[in-house]
């Protein structure tokens, strides 16, 4: 079955509603005057029946008439329900230097709620505005759309690796890289060789490319990969803190711990209980290079990641005029700052 075959249309959720195609069209459509619990209804059959809100791809209509606008959409994904303070501080740095050059922000949020889901994406459609973009975390099922609908979109901090038919552009960090660079270095000079790997939600991109760097160098540095030293975590210091710390009493073994600066708070404070020093028996790397790294004590040993940088690439390219068209997918590169959490 082909692509075109298999997409839901109106009339697919009007059929299976059993109401009539101008009813739902009604459903979808901002102050239209429809029953509650009818709308309710056919939200939740579109849901289920994966619609998609009538996505066009391809390059926007009437490109050619646009007129200079100072707006800029940027449509913040809060799915998993923790706001990151890297995502904050990705958001600092790109609305500083908008302002800086003029532009206002149009700050939409995404919470993964399917009804809300819908009527952002129809508010957004019908905004004029310079540029969009895109940053946080989102439902696949709803960040595909959102790049279909909104052609010519900016996606940060996120690369949507799987091959995807839309046009828009992106920019992010190598994390793949970062986990390499880091558990390397907690191998090589380190000399640790139970490195447990603290995680996000598994199945997100971000934890993804975090433990394909984690086996690669395991790998290079001929270490066995060992499932049991993989914790998953919903990104939080007090979920990797409960975490780790069910590790520890369940017997696990390690010598040293890979993660992010945030989970990184909740680690210092398990192996303070359990009265293990870092860095003479636990060494530690982190991920994101936050402020909070260098108030942990010891001083947290991070993978650096340019907010800044990151921002000023993204900024550059929505002004070019034709970024509509001209799409770019950049991938920004990490760097290893040591501190006195690996150091011996």
């Amino acid at each position: 079955m082909t692509e075109k075959e298999k997409t839901v249309s109106l009339k697919d959720v009007a059929e299976y509603c059993n109401v009539s195609l101008m009813t739902v069209s009604r459903a979808f459509r901002k102050n239209s005057v429809i029953r509650p619990e009818t709308r309710a209804m056919i939200l939740a059959a579109a849901e289920k029946l994966n619609y998609r809100c009538g996505n066009r791809r391809g390059r926007p209509q009437s490109t050619s008439k646009r007129t200079p606008n100072t707006q800029i959409q940027l449509i913040f994904g809060t799915a998993s329900n923790n706001i990151a303070y890297f995502h904050m501080r990705l958001l600092t740095a790109l609305e500083q230097q908008l302002a800086a050059l003029g532009y206002d922000c149009v700050i939409r949020t995404a919470t993964g709620d399917y009804n809300s889901f819908v009527r952002l994406l129809d508010n957004a459609k019908h905004l004029k505005c310079a540029a969009t973009l895109l940053m946080g975390d989102f439902k696949k099922e709803q960040l595909e759309p959102l790049l279909s609908a909104l052609p010519g979109s900016i996606l940060l901090d996120n690369s949507m690796d799987d091959t995807f038919d839309s046009i828009y552009s992106s920019f992010s960090f190598d994390n793949r890289k970062a986990a390499k660079i880091g558990v390397t270095h907690l191998i090589k000079d380190c000399k640790r060789s139970k490195i447990l790997l603290i995680n996000g939600l598994k199945n997100h991109f971000f934890s993804d490319e975090l433990l394909d760097g984690y086996k690669s160098s395991l790998n290079e540095c001929n270490i066995p990969f060992d499932e049991r030293l993989v914790i998953n975590t919903d990104f939080s210091a007090e979920s990797a803190a409960e975490a780790l710390k069910k590790f520890i009493v369940s017997g696990g073994k390690f010598d040293a711990v890979f993660t992010n600066d945030e989970m990184a708070t909740g680690v210092y404070r398990i192996l303070h209980e359990f009265k293990l020093k870092i860095p003479q028996d636990i060494s530690i790397c982190g991920c994101d290079d936050l402020p909070v790294g260098k108030q942990l004590y010891p001083e947290l040993t991070s993978i650096s990641l340019n907010y800044a940088e990151l921002a000023k690439y993204a900024i550059k390219h929505l002004t070019d005029t034709e970024h509509y068209t001209n799409t770019v997918h950049v991938k920004l590169p990490p760097i290893l700052k040591i501190g006195k959490s690996s150091k011996i």
